[in-house]
């Protein structure tokens, strides 16, 4: 057993620490050298990478799940040689020098990428490198996308285009090697679906974990936004609600929604609703227990049709919102008097109570992606 120097941890019940495991590691504030630390006390400590503000971590951590969290420093244990990008590095070093090309690994090898099954997908940065498209354009540019592959335990590489300006806001994806189908198992829950036509975020991994952590039982749900299956599977597989109105509009979506819903055994409770998901959720007025309004940067299209897909005794909406982080307070708010206006508008005289707000990531700077749970009912 290796020790290390001293480490900050940050230590939190462990039944958050699936949870608080997640959002440290999208923010890239875990330490992946260093071992966590489970104590008889029935907590868990995580180790804090040199970038983690460690002043302001637990008035983070509350502030985006409401959690209870202390920093201490520990003796920490190192864990085996196992970083990807370690091996990544390697490969491409060791690519460059047989091919007689003075770069450096580090020009070429990206920080950080998206993992879907088999498929490594790089950063859309990456390739923008004149370091990038000398090895692109190289005679024997193949083997290279072969070794980075075996590095990073893979079989098909494929570099991330900006999301496509069209109705479906298609993925686009440059593939370098291996097809880009793809089929994981996330939580317990197979997505199976065209990564080069289809977007998925890892980094929303802890919101689809929350989503299924509530308590659904027998209830219907309309997702107005199902893509693959991102949250309508968490709903059906885990929250336990009875049937979800899936609605989407790519049809490179709508293969993987219905994939997926077969290989979860789950197809009989979906209702797939194809097209404009306005046209959808007219014809849903009055069905549903819950709402969730999964669109960024905003799902505001279809707030009202949402609010009036509703029971009359009311229920929730889960709604989703890119909002600048000193605005957040203000936009919460104004998003309560709208619904309330709206209901009132259509006579459903509902009052809106905030259940929640999940922040859950960054998204661009200044900019979160925010969740929001809102109730409504008479």
């Amino acid at each position: 057993m290796e020790t290390t120097d001293l480490t900050m941890f940050l230590v939190v019940k462990s039944e958050h620490g699936q949870h608080v495991h997640g959002l440290l590691k999208n923010e890239g504030w875990l330490e992946a050298e260093v071992e966590t630390r489970r104590s008889d006390d029935g907590t868990i400590g995580f180790p804090l990478a040199s970038l983690c503000p460690v002043e302001g971590v637990v008035n983070w951590l509350n502030s985006t799940s409401s959690l209870e969290g202390v920093v201490e420093m520990h003796q920490g244990v190192r864990r085996p040689t196992v970083d990807p990008h370690r091996r990544l590095h390697k490969a491409i070093q060791t690519w460059l020098d047989e091919n007689g090309l003075a770069l450096e690994a580090i020009t070429l090898a990206p920080a950080k990428w998206e993992k879907l099954g088999d498929l490594a997908l790089l950063p859309r940065q990456v390739s923008t490198t004149e370091a990038w498209k000398t090895a692109r354009s190289h005679e024997h540019a193949e083997s290279l996308w072969g070794a980075m592959a075996a590095a990073l335990n893979v079989s098909a590489i494929g570099v991330q285009a900006p999301i496509a300006d069209d109705t479906f806001r298609s993925s686009q994806v440059e593939m370098l090697l291996g097809p880009s189908e793809v089929c994981f198992t996330d939580h317990g829950m197979t997505y199976t679906f065209d990564a080069a036509k289809v977007m998925f975020s890892s980094g929303n991994i802890t919101e689809r974990r929350r989503i299924g952590n509530l308590d659904m039982s027998g209830e219907v749900v309309v997702d107005a936004y199902a893509g693959v299956g991102y949250y309508t599977f968490p709903m059906l597989v885990h929250a336990g609600a009875a049937h979800v109105h899936a609605c989407e509009i790519n049809p490179a979506s709508l293969a993987g929604l219905k994939a997926g819903a077969e290989a979860n055994g789950i197809r009989h409770q979906m209702t797939v609703h194809e097209g404009d998901n306005t046209v959808s959720l007219a014809s849903l007025q009055g069905i549903a227990d819950r709402c969730h309004l999964g669109l960024l940067p905003s799902s505001e299209a279809v707030w009202e049709a949402s609010l009036l897909a509703l029971k009359p005794t009311g229920g929730i909406l889960h709604i989703h919102m890119n909002v600048e982080e000193e605005n957040i307070e203000d936009w919460v708010k104004d998003t309560v008097v709208r619904f309330e206006q709206m209901s009132q508008h259509h006579q459903r005289g509902f009052n809106a109570e905030v259940l929640h707000l999940e922040r859950v990531k960054w998204f661009a700077p200044r900019v979160r992606h925010v969740v929001l749970d809102l109730r409504l009912r008479p």
